[in-house]
């Protein structure tokens, strides 16, 4: 490991110091530094910049560089005095930098969260999961799952493979601990090498052997304190009703944000009461080298290696699967995972993938509204400056050079952006807990986080700086002392090429902003509001999470019926919305047997058309004779399609499920297509047919309400519910909140880019105050000479707003073609969209041009009905 510290603060603290203290206070530093770098090389860094910061004292200072200081802190004296003696501009710039740079701190602790997924593994670059691909008639089929037996034979067949694990999700289950009863979904089921591969925190257990004692259980910290309060729970234990009885061996911290595995415990590898649990079919599947029920990760000994993977893992699958038998296996990078895996079917618990567009499209919009406020200062400063003109003569006629005068104002300009820094830190820090709600993550402004991003923090603040006060420094440390005595301001006749550009940059960002927040509402807008072929308001799904209310099912039916407010009833053995998915399934027909189709398959009951308002639009609905409708299926027009239109009434298909399990039914009706899966996606081909079939059991109860008494029913639902469920739990949801969920990222998304342009558009609305304020200034006495020669009102408001429009139109001829491309690229996503009208840019453009005129009026309305001697009273 590089034990060395960085040079240039070392070189900062040799150039300032004396001679007779330098070896001591580097000696110190250093030896902080040596001590500290044990625990974070960033860490260690940050503190060594402090220390050489702490060490910037004037009794340390060479004598040569005093007077050099001195003059120094003379600028920022007089510096400081300027802003609090012009305090209306002074607040303008400081709310208006410190929301910009609020605005992008947030942004950047969004982005940040998003790029640093699974990098506190130390083995992370070296951490790969398996892919596997699967054939089927819609092409290739990667997906996350592997033979159970597969990380065993890379550990010990494959010299590249450093170590190996399985890991697969917990079933949902009902679990006791302490006497207290618990329904848990999010949990692991991991093998012995799992904290050799993962740095999941410890903190109590040891790593190397909590995994590998028989019926051992993890707990997170959280889920600890839950399950035992403030008992130390290692030796205790836990009651899994779908696994047995468990032992806690270890407590981990609760597992971060950024981390693409996601649970509340693991488990050890014992499935004997689990497998008992559920069919002999799954047992076959779990442990046979055809079957694929786990995902798998492996640790290369070399990064480099990956690309040999392939190749050597096909030749050892030789030794234990048939060559037609084997699939492609790739890996894929842990710290790819995040935003790389979209395509890839399969998932461990729940878990929101990452998208690579979106987040560099908000750090777009960060760096947009960062400028804008550069701007702002730009112009507002610019327009404040001109008032000072005589001191910068008076500066020039004492003897001060151009750089001195221009070091002047930048000083200010870096005591404004400071300032403006640790304001926008503060609302950062006030308003995160919106952010959060918003976004759905837990973001932190933490000691740390800004104790190892100091650096970065200071060059930002340099930067803007430099960007913001760079041009009004020197545009007013240009003029000669003679000019500016002479005239008692600071000309501006001639074209000001920067500032104008600067003004059509800012309508470019605002009407590009304000275009980009109406597309992505109307696209949200529409996928709230399009039909999914399907009701989903007044329903309510109740989950069955026990045996006793699967078996007793028409019972229950029967007694919800009874209530006043309940309309219908049915089962599903799946819920139909984008955020839970149907079995996948093989379809084919007697007359083409080779050609497989895959599918989607629902259960339902003989109500389930009729509750979920699905359209019957050729054949019958289910009979309500069990027997009869456990060998018929209804299929949407989609699969219909394939199958000859109204011809496929009657045929009839065999349907096969991945397991093997298989049903060979008739086809009795077709309904209108409905969307199963998310908006993104077309609708595929989809077969409906009753709970009682050989792939899956029934999961949903779903329950149509009046509407009139809610609450109420809820609560007698719940009393009947309970009367089959021990456990005396009911989990339930509404529909219309089930399908929302799909859009959880859509939602994020609308609700930062909302946030941030509405920000943004008052961050414009401050800008446009400066740049207004400077015209005013920079033409006052052009204005009053306008008034003794007889211009009214109107017509020196018609002057002053003239040049704004122009510079509106302008920009809106380079945004509106630059605006529309973005949002084509962005809406190419969804199978389902909006189209982008025209009338979406005229909107914004007058709405802008209107709120620019506002403005305008409001901060001319003084300067132009003043008395028109009182500014050329001295000409």
């Amino acid at each position: 490991m590089n034990l060395q510290p960085p040079k240039w603060p070392l070189k900062f603290l040799r150039w300032f110091c004396k001679d007779e203290y330098l070896d001591e206070i580097e000696g110190d530093i250093l030896e902080l530094y040596q001590m500290r770098i044990k625990q974070s090389r960033k860490r260690a860094n940050a503190f060594l910049f402090w220390n050489v910061l702490r060490s910037l004292r004037w009794v340390n200072l060479k004598h040569g560089e005093m007077n050099k200081f001195g003059l120094i802190r003379n600028y920022f004296k007089v510096g400081f005095r300027a802003l609090v003696k012009d305090r209306q501009f002074t607040a303008l710039n400081l709310f208006g930098l410190s929301m910009g740079l609020s605005v992008f701190l947030a942004l950047v602790l969004l982005v940040q969260n998003e790029m640093s997924f699974d990098r506190f593994h130390a083995k992370a670059d070296r951490i790969y999961q398996v892919i596997q691909e699967f054939e089927n008639a819609d092409g290739i089929d990667p997906e996350i799952w592997t033979s159970w037996q597969l990380s065993n034979a890379l550990r010990t067949d494959l010299d590249i493979v450093e170590n190996a694990v399985t890991i697969h999700a917990a079933s949902s289950t009902w679990t006791e601990a302490d006497g207290k009863r618990f329904f848990e979904e999010d949990g692991i089921v991991a093998g012995p090498e799992f904290f050799q591969i993962f740095d999941f925190d410890l903190k109590d257990g040891n790593t190397s052997e909590v995994l590998k004692q028989k019926r051992s259980i993890i707990l997170t910290e959280s889920l600890a304190k839950k399950y035992f309060e403030f008992d130390n729970p290692i030796g205790k234990e836990v009651d899994l009703e779908f696994y047995g009885r468990f032992t806690v061996t270890g407590v981990l911290e609760d597992i971060p944000a950024n981390s693409y595995i996601q649970f509340n415990f693991i488990l050890s590898q014992d499935y004997d009461v689990f497998l008992d649990n559920v069919s002999e079919n799954f047992r076959n599947l779990f442990f046979h080298w055809k079957g694929d029920p786990v995902a798998t990760y492996v640790l290369l000994k070399d990064a480099n290696d990956k690309d040999l993977f392939e190749s050597k893992v096909a030749a050892m699958l030789e030794k234990y699967l048939d060559k037609e038998a084997i699939n492609r296996h790739y890996l894929l990078g842990l710290l790819d995972l995040h935003f790389d895996s979209h395509g890839i079917d399969g998932r461990i618990n729940e878990y929101v993938k990452g998208d690579r567009t979106k987040v560099k499209f908000l750090m777009i919009v960060g760096s947009i509204i960062l400028l804008m406020a550069c701007f702002n200062y730009i112009s507002i400063s610019t327009a404040r400056y001109i008032k000072r003109s005589r001191e910068v003569g008076v500066r020039k006629a004492m003897g001060a050079q151009s750089q001195q005068v221009a070091v002047q104002f930048l000083i200010e300009s870096f005591l404004m952006v400071l300032a403006s820094f640790g304001l926008g830190m503060l609302f950062t820090y006030f308003l995160l807990p919106y952010f959060n709600m918003l976004t759905g993550i837990e973001l932190r402004l933490t000691i740390p986080f800004l104790l190892e991003s100091l650096p970065y923090f200071l060059i930002t603040i340099v930067l803007v700086t430099l960007f913001a006060g760079f041009y009004p420094a020197f545009h007013l440390s240009r003029y000669s002392v003679v000019n500016v005595i002479k005239n008692m301001t600071i000309s501006t006749k001639g074209k000001d090429s920067l500032r104008k550009s600067l003004v059509i940059v800012q309508y470019l960002f605002v009407v590009t902003i304000l275009a980009g927040l109406i597309i992505v509402n109307q696209q949200y807008k529409y996928m709230n509001s399009k039909s999914l072929g399907f009701n989903t308001e007044q329903l309510v799904v109740v989950e069955i999470n026990s045996g006793q209310v699967r078996n007793n099912y028409s019972k229950i039916k029967d007694e919800l019926l009874k209530l006043k407010d309940v309309q219908k009833v049915t089962g599903l053995t799946r819920m139909i919305s984008g955020y839970r998915s149907g079995t996948a399934v093989e379809v084919n027909t007697a007359d083409r047997p080779d050609e497989k189709v895959p599918m989607r398959y629902y259960g339902v009951d003989k109500d389930g058309l009729s509750t979920l308002e699905l359209q019957l639009i050729a054949g019958q609905d289910f009979s309500g004779m069990t027997g009869k409708d456990s060998i018929s299926v209804i299929i949407n027009e989609t699969a219909a399609e394939i199958y000859g239109g109204n011809n496929a009434i009657g045929q009839l298909i065999k349907i096969q499920e991945v397991a093997g399990d298989e049903l060979n039914a008739r086809v009795i009706g077709i309904v209108s297509d409905f969307h199963y899966r998310s908006l993104r996606k077309s609708i595929g081909p989809c077969v409906i047919g009753h709970y009682n079939n050989p792939f899956v059991s029934l999961d949903d109860i779903v329950i149509q309400l009046s509407g009139f008494n809610t609450i109420a029913t809820l609560e007698e639902i719940e009393v009947i519910h309970n009367i089959y469920d021990t456990n005396k739990v009911m989990t339930w949801e509404f529909m219309d909140d089930m399908v929302q969920r799909e859009y959880e990222k859509e939602a994020t998304f609308r609700n930062v880019f909302v946030g941030a342009s509405i920000l943004s558009f008052f961050i414009a609305v401050l800008g446009m105050i400066g740049l207004s304020s400077y015209n005013v200034i920079s033409r006052k006495k052009e204005i009053a000479i306008r008034k003794i020669l007889g211009a009214g009102f109107l017509s020196l408001i018609s002057q002053h707003t003239r040049e704004f429009i122009k510079f509106v139109l302008l920009a809106s001829l380079i945004s509106i073609p630059m605006c529309w491309w973005l949002a084509f690229q962005w809406l190419a996503s969804f199978e389902y969209r909006i189209g982008i009208s025209p009338m979406i840019f005229l909107l914004v453009i007058l709405f802008v041009i209107v709120i620019s005129c506002l403005v305008i009026v409001t901060v001319s309305n003084k300067t132009l009905k003043s008395n028109p001697v009182d500014s050329i009273r001295y000409e």
